[in-house]
């Protein structure tokens, strides 16, 4: 009969799924995670952290392996001891080489390195792969780009699972680049501080956008960005250059997301402060462009050629100064630049004058180097806080305060306001100064106020 001859075959059937289930779970990682079903498909479930994790066939288990030797928070130090103990090859046991394993540690090189794909055609890398082990297949550049988009997308798994574990929020810093081809980019970096109480930074996109930027470009990149990482309800501060477009992108996204978000958003926007203190800088150098006129004049001719650079330096070893292989020239995009030319400028005043005589060029005078000096250390205030705005190793908004307070006390300096030169420059770097700090976000107020080193007797 058709129902009795159908039995053996599916005994036989269950029989070869059980004995290939059997095959594939031999490895000693499977002893820590479950295979489960979730939303129609397989996958690993940590049984320490329910970290869920890739289990497709022919994938390996070198991410199930590194998830429980170093990622996973909840398993037990002796149970991870003791598998630790199981991956570590003995010394009277032969090794056996895992290809997938080794292809694993292939892509993590590609990536650390930075090499190219292409490199996998190389000659010599076949060569070398071949001599050391002789029965590996070797892969090509697409399997290597597949390998290493397999393990990103491990990694993009592990950090969403600790993002849904943190009991802070998180704060975003984006950055918007154009390409020589006309091409947008949108870059976006996550900042939070772990349960250990650690500062971590972790680039959680860097995708394509329209160009030229618009707002709604700025808006759909940020929010595809919140909703692919699930951080709407979880977001505290976003930090983004003081652009119009940016300005509107965020205002529209308040409208859109404000119910989901934290406060309602209201203090989500936090204009970067490097940005703002660089457009106050630039618009103060607008009103001085030929201050320091022949100082720039004077380097530009030395740095032109090896050889006048090889002069100017036989002249600075002459005067027994500290020798320089080159001095800076300052860029119109960078205000930064300009302070560092004078910063090296002034230290070799005495070798720019000897070697302007000597080569018959037109040598700064006096007054020109009284001006280049003022200026230098009008400008030395900003440097110093731009450097501390721009630290990305360590917390800066209750730094903002305090910076805040110290330029302003800049601008308003009367040894500064009685010169000239500086006065003007100081009155167009004011205006700038009220329109965008006047009513700084109240976060970076809040972050001051919490700063012990900020507190008084």
């Amino acid at each position: 009969m058709e129902g009795v001859s159908s039995a053996p075959e599916m005994d036989e059937a269950i029989s070869t799924d059980q004995s290939s289930r059997s095959t594939k779970r031999r490895a000693k990682v499977w002893d820590h995670v479950d295979s489960e079903l979730i939303d129609g498909k397989e996958k690993a479930v940590c049984k320490y952290c329910k970290a869920h994790l890739s289990s497709a066939a022919g994938k390996g288990t070198t991410h199930l392996n590194r998830h429980i030797s170093v990622y996973c928070h909840a398993i037990p130090p002796e149970e991870r001891q003791r598998f630790l103990a199981t991956q570590k090859t003995k010394p009277d046991v032969a090794h056996v080489f895992d290809p997938v394993v080794f292809r694993g540690l292939i892509a993590k090189y590609f990536l650390s390195a930075e090499i190219s794909f292409r490199k996998c055609e190389d000659p010599s890398w076949k060569e070398m792969i071949n001599y050391c082990q002789p029965s590996f297949r070797l892969v090509g550049r697409q399997t290597v780009r597949s390998d290493c988009m397999l393990l990103y997308e491990e990694e993009k798994l592990q950090l969403i699972e600790q993002f849904t574990k943190l009991k802070s929020h998180v704060s975003l810093t984006a950055d918007l680049w154009s390409s020589n081809q006309n091409l947008g980019y949108l870059g976006v970096t996550a900042h939070f501080i772990s349960e250990d109480f650690e500062l971590h930074k972790k680039i959680i996109a860097f995708k394509k956008i329209s160009f030229p930027h618009t707002s709604y470009a700025v808006q759909d990149g940020i929010t595809s960005c919140l909703l692919e990482w699930g951080l709407v309800g979880d977001l505290f501060t976003l930090t983004l250059d003081n652009a119009s477009v940016n300005n509107r992108a965020m205002k529209d996204m308040r409208d859109a997301l404000g119910s989901q978000m934290f406060f309602s958003g209201e203090h989500l926007h936090v204009r970067c402060s490097s940005h703002v203190l660089n457009i106050m800088v630039q618009a103060g150098l607008k009103v001085v462009p030929n201050a320091v006129g022949k100082v720039r004049d004077i380097i530009k001719v030395v740095i032109s050629t090896p050889s006048r650079l090889q002069i100017f330096n036989s002249i600075v070893q002459t005067l027994g100064l500290r020798s320089k292989s080159g001095l800076i020239l300052d860029v119109p995009h960078r205000w930064n630049a300009t302070y560092d030319m004078l910063n090296e400028a002034l230290k070799y005043k005495a070798a720019l004058n000897r070697y302007a005589v000597e080569q018959h060029h037109e040598c700064p005078t006096e007054e020109d180097w009284s001006k280049a000096e003022a200026l230098h250390g009008f400008l030395q205030e900003f440097s110093d806080a731009t450097k501390a705005f721009s630290a990305d190793r360590h917390p800066t908004a209750h730094l903002f305060l305090k910076m805040l307070l110290v330029i302003r006390g800049v601008l308003l300096d009367e040894n500064y306001n009685s010169n000239e030169l500086l006065n003007e420059m100081a009155n167009v770097m004011y205006t700038k100064f009220q329109k965008y700090w006047i009513n700084p976000n109240i976060v970076l107020l809040i972050a001051a106020v919490l700063d012990p080193s900020m507190k008084t007797v």
